[in-house]
């Protein structure tokens, strides 16, 4: 892992010191694998020096400040008594969509359960209608609004899925408004296709599979390479393995043809039944195999040995009210690589906050603060492909950093439910900040 370049101008522009507690992770190599997770430097009156958008110096303030003092133009944010973390990435969300499911979200209350409110006309395809009928200027409109409240919690790069529209135009639609909204707010998005999320009622689902690889899938890696012109962000590709959704061959054989296109894979893996949709991850080596409620201990070990990063996403068993959650701690102790995201959707999960998301990792994952820091950052970022960049602060990493209204790591999951941040930096720049 080479850390980001460094440019020959080194005079400091940003100098955040005082601060009560720094804490992140510190890894030569990634992802953070088992016990490499709890690594994270935790540094007392500390200051960290920005030029240009990039850490020139993260430490003690004394250590700091010998080598980069303010000068005239240097901004200097004081963070006495706070808390100061990389900044938050989110590697799995659902944010571009139309209309809502409150209505699901009263059933669920009453008991019905996920399978039962889609056997009833509800999830996924409940969001096909508004938001096929939604303009690429409308789901732009739409997704920052999302995307600032995201910011303000501290999240400075999120993943965004397509999958709520479904035929060729709505997908497409989609993927533009994600490329879009990269260019009007600050928040890096990272997109991904995922026509694969459900089939369209009407549809014969072999037809459906059949129309994703041979038609979908080439118009949305040439619209990509139109549209995002210059990128450096591969596309990804993801399909929603499951009973009732697609099969695993039909799983295999799309992220294939994805990757024929040029895309990387991503799984929505073993979440209500372990069909083996994470074995299929590690042998395509995809980039992340995300919710793993159902996963096998065979799985559990076949992803300890690869660098498919396992995705857990508590607030979606959290607001389906499930007795069983994801096993964090079997992951962590076999040597996996985690990483948390907030599975932002319209219907199973309608949390954007990755602070709550980290307090529910703490509850009910049984994960520890460091564990949690690291899979919200160094590990998140890894996958989505930017991990030699982002997610940590130290010297040549992007300066993506929150300052929280809290003294220590522990206190995050402590407050659940309130939002603790104060200021999210995005490339050393005041991107947000919250009145307390």
């Amino acid at each position: 892992m080479v850390p980001g370049k460094i440019g020959a101008d080194r005079s400091v522009d940003l100098l955040i010191y005082p601060i009560g507690e720094l804490a992140t992770p510190h890894l030569d190599v990634l992802p953070a694998h088992g016990s490499d997770m709890s690594k994270v430097q935790r540094i007392k009156d500390a200051a960290i020096a920005v030029s240009n958008g990039v850490v020139l110096a993260a430490g003690s303030a004394e250590s700091v400040l010998a080598k980069f003092p303010p000068a005239a133009g240097t901004k200097v944010v004081e963070a006495a008594g706070k808390l100061v973390t990389p900044g938050l990435v989110d590697p799995h969300t659902h944010l571009i969509f139309a209309g809502n499911r409150a209505d699901e979200f009263i059933m669920r209350c009453q008991g019905k359960s996920y399978q039962e409110i889609a056997r009833a006309g509800g999830g996924i395809v409940a969001s096909i209608r508004p938001t096929r009928e939604a303009t690429v200027d409308q789901l732009v409109a739409i997704g920052r609004q999302r995307l600032d409240r995201m910011l303000h919690a501290g999240t400075t790069t999120c993943e965004v899925k397509t999958g709520y529209g479904l035929d060729l135009a709505s997908e497409l639609r989609m993927l533009e408004a994600i490329i879009e909204l990269s260019t009007q707010q600050p928040v890096t998005l990272v997109p991904t296709f995922m026509p694969a999320h459900a089939v369209p009622p009407g549809l014969d689902q072999t037809e459906y599979v059949q129309q994703i690889i041979s038609e979908m899938l080439p118009r949305a890696a040439a619209m990509y390479a139109q549209r995002a012109a210059g990128a450096t962000q591969q596309l990804f590709v993801d399909v929603f393995c499951d009973e009732g959704y697609f099969t695993l061959a039909q799983t295999r054989a799309i992220l294939e043809a994805g990757a024929r296109s040029g895309m990387r894979p991503k799984v929505h893996s073993d979440e209500f039944a372990s069909l083996g949709a994470t074995r299929v991850a590690v042998e395509l080596k995809a980039a992340s195999a995300d919710h793993l409620l159902s996963v096998s201990d065979e799985d559990i070990q076949l992803l300890a040995q690869s660098d498919t990063i396992a995705v857990l996403l508590p607030g979606t068993s959290f607001y389906l009210t499930l007795s069983e959650h994801a096993p964090a701690r079997k992951l962590i102790e076999a040597g996996a690589a985690v990483a948390l995201g907030s599975d932002f959707n319209p219907g199973s999960c309608h949390i954007f906050s990755l602070p709550l998301i980290w307090a529910l990792a703490c509850m009910h994952l049984k994960m520890s603060p460091e564990e949690a820091l690291t899979a919200l950052t160094a590990n998140a970022a890894f996958a989505l492909g930017y991990g030699s960049t982002i997610g940590q602060i130290r010297t040549g990493y992007q300066a993506d950093i929150v300052i929280f209204d809290v003294g220590s790591l522990e206190e995050i999951a402590y407050n659940v439910g309130w939002n603790p941040v104060l200021t999210t930096f995005k490339g050393g720049v005041v991107a947000a900040e919250n009145k307390k």
